[in-house]
């Protein structure tokens, strides 16, 4: 007989006294609370509903779907830690979801499992319930997204690679309407680089607001946070479709680099980095499977899948407000915990290799120990993402890279798709590697 999995049951409901009772592996959520109603019960999605409102026109019910859905799984992911897991990783995680329209949703379920499964590497299952909550109606008065004006959305994290999104639509003519997680520290830096572009668009910013009265350790890797991010973007885009008399899917834009997007795995003991798949090709194509299964309006697109992060420097449409905003962007995944980025991350040292590609001055202030990257190398402690980024660049010449980047996620069957993808992957690593070889590293 197989050995019995600790399973966690998660109950959903957005009226307070419908939730059950706690027990024992089993969360009751009040969705779209402002606080857990009791001990031993948690809440999410207060301030988003309120910002949903804000929008100042009726949105999509089947996208208000999605977003409760999306509630729902970062709330497991939060408030189940990962180390309380039998293998101290992948969770046994069931959510009984209400929302508006169960019966349209449920032949998806299967895909939508699936998609967490390969983002997360958890196990979901997931049963959606009718009476769900339905959206508030629109706020006509105060603080509104204005929404007119606007042909597409695109994600702004306040990131280089979404910076440069948004100068690179605005060069194009383009009008997009950005979509935020406002969490703190974050937010101020996307309000700051919005400011800096050259045409007034919208945002949407929300914050999902898990607060948790379990009095456990909850999970703050949030494997899962794309899936939200991008039910945001999908949330927005389709009430953008309703505004519409007619035409094509709404865009929506997700702006990462080629090999950032397909994060390979620096060394073995990697391979189970699976927050390295929140932009992966795969998933995004997962994920507009969903959409296209329930009939969202929606078109996903990675608009720098093929090219690496100094390409995108040294090919953006606006060089001149590039200039001025691209040093205040955040690269650093260690940015949450002290808003200062630490420049020894991977994604901070692809940060800085692409200012070297692009021949561009990098005045982005580092955190102390990580400015110098030579002196890195001697603190066993800090070294291990550059120790990992300097064995996979010497590697690269020796390994068969068709074989090692779809380590991290499938590939297209279709033979030009997979070779380009391949390609970023090689041009990506060795632009690392050109770089750390002028420090003396390589």
């Amino acid at each position: 007989m197989g050995e019995l999995r600790t399973v966690t049951n998660l109950i959903f409901h957005h009226e307070p006294h419908l939730l059950p009772p706690p027990s024992k592996n089993v969360i009751p959520v009040l969705m779209y609370g402002t606080r857990p109603p009791a001990r031993g019960t948690c809440s999410i999605g207060g301030p988003v509903r309120a910002e949903v409102r804000r929008l100042g026109a009726p949105v999509s019910r089947v996208g208000f779907d999605l977003l409760t859905i999306a509630m729902a799984i970062t709330a497991a992911d939060t408030f189940v830690d990962k180390a309380e897991a039998d293998d101290g990783w992948a969770r046994d995680l069931r959510l009984s979801i209400p929302i508006a329209d169960p019966d349209l949703w449920k032949p998806a379920i299967p895909l939508l499992q699936r998609t967490l499964h390969f983002l997360s590497g958890d196990t979901w299952d997931i049963t959606l319930l009718p009476d769900g909550p339905r959206q508030l109606p629109s706020q006509k008065r105060g603080h509104i997204t204005v929404m007119a004006g606007h042909d597409c959305v695109s994600l702004f994290s306040g990131g280089m690679d979404s910076g440069i999104g948004a100068l690179d639509l605005l060069a194009s003519g383009r009008r997009p309407l950005l979509i935020s997680h406002s969490y703190r520290g974050d937010s101020e830096k996307q309000i700051a680089i919005r400011g800096q572009l050259p045409i007034n668009v919208s945002r949407f910013a929300a914050v999902a607001n898990p607060i948790s009265w379990l009095g456990t350790q909850t999970d703050v890797q949030m494997r899962t946070r794309s899936f939200n991010f991008l039910a945001y973007g999908t949330l927005v885009a389709s009430t953008l479709a309703q505004l519409r008399v007619a035409g094509p899917p709404v865009e929506l834009f997700v702006p990462e680099n080629g090999l950032i997007a397909l994060n390979p795995p620096m060394t073995r003991r990697r391979i189970g980095a699976l927050s390295t798949r929140t932009t992966h090709p795969y998933y995004l194509g997962l994920f507009q499977q969903i959409l296209d299964m329930v009939g969202l309006p929606v078109k996903i697109a990675n608009p720098y899948s093929l090219k690496t992060k100094g390409e995108m420097l040294l090919e953006c449409l606006d060089q001149a407000t590039l200039g001025k905003l691209v040093s205040d962007t955040v690269s650093c995944g260690k940015w949450k915990r002290t808003h200062v980025q630490c420049g020894k991350c991977v994604p901070c040292i692809i940060r800085r290799a692409s200012f070297h590609a692009a021949r561009m001055v990098d005045a982005t202030t580092y955190g102390s120990k990580g400015q110098d990257l030579a002196s890195v190398m001697s603190d066993r402690a800090a070294r291990d993402d550059l120790m990992a980024m300097i064995l996979a660049a010497k590697r690269l010449p020796h390994v068969d890279v068709r074989r090692w980047v779809p380590q991290a996620g499938p590939l297209p069957t279709e033979r030009k798709e997979r070779d380009a993808l391949i390609s970023i992957a090689d041009r990506g690593m060795k632009e690392v590697g050109a770089y750390l070889a002028t420090l003396g590293l390589l």
